[in-house]
């Protein structure tokens, strides 16, 4: 009888060893995928900076502003030749796929930045009409929606009839649209001449 509970009891204990180190491989597995979603993640992110470097190094050539450039594109090399370190090293389709798309939202959010941070340029619009009363309305919409302007008094084209010229400074896309709007809608011809 002590043979065979010995017996069981070898069985039951090499059950137990069986168990315990199939969820000690459980964990293992769970370990390496868990490291290596955080290495995609790694590379993921690494790779969104690197592009939006790169981007935000062209802008600020474009600017004029050299030094930032050479640190951007500093750090972006650095952030490039590491990406492809790891890569190269983990030989995986994931990571390739992983990277490829993580340029595409470098680029966008570097381009969104920009876009968010940058100012408008100046348009001076110099506008002008043979209708006082019709350039008169059109100072008012411009006060209005608290665009900048000067209204002068002019001549029409054969000196005889007084009008007025508006020099309307629009320093935003949308105040610019406003007045394309404006003289798309305007019942009268009124002559437009851009200066950036």
């Amino acid at each position: 009888m002590t043979e065979a509970r010995q017996s069981v009891t070898l069985i039951q204990s090499s059950r137990h060893k069986i168990h315990w180190l199939s969820t000690k491989e459980k964990r293992r597995n769970r370990k390496k995928i868990m490291q290596a979603l955080l290495n995609l993640a790694i590379l993921f992110i690494a790779k969104i900076a690197d592009n939006a470097l790169s981007t935000t190094k062209t802008i600020l050539i474009q600017r004029g502003r050299c030094l930032i450039a050479g640190t951007a594109l500093a750090v972006s090399n650095y952030i490039g030749y590491y990406i492809t370190k790891q890569i190269v090293s983990a030989n995986s389709g994931l990571a390739m796929i992983a990277v490829s798309v993580a340029s595409g939202f470098g680029c966008v959010l570097a381009m969104a930045v920009s876009n968010k941070l940058s100012k408008d340029r100046l348009f001076v619009n110099i506008l002008m009409s043979d209708n006082k009363e019709a350039m008169q309305d059109f100072r008012d919409y411009l006060a209005l929606h608290h665009i900048t302007n000067v209204a002068a008094d002019s001549y029409t084209r054969n000196w005889d009839t007084k009008t007025i010229t508006v020099t309307a400074y629009a320093q935003t896309r949308a105040e610019s649209e406003l007045i394309n709007s404006y003289i798309k809608q305007s019942q009268q011809k009124i002559k437009r001449v851009v200066q950036k």
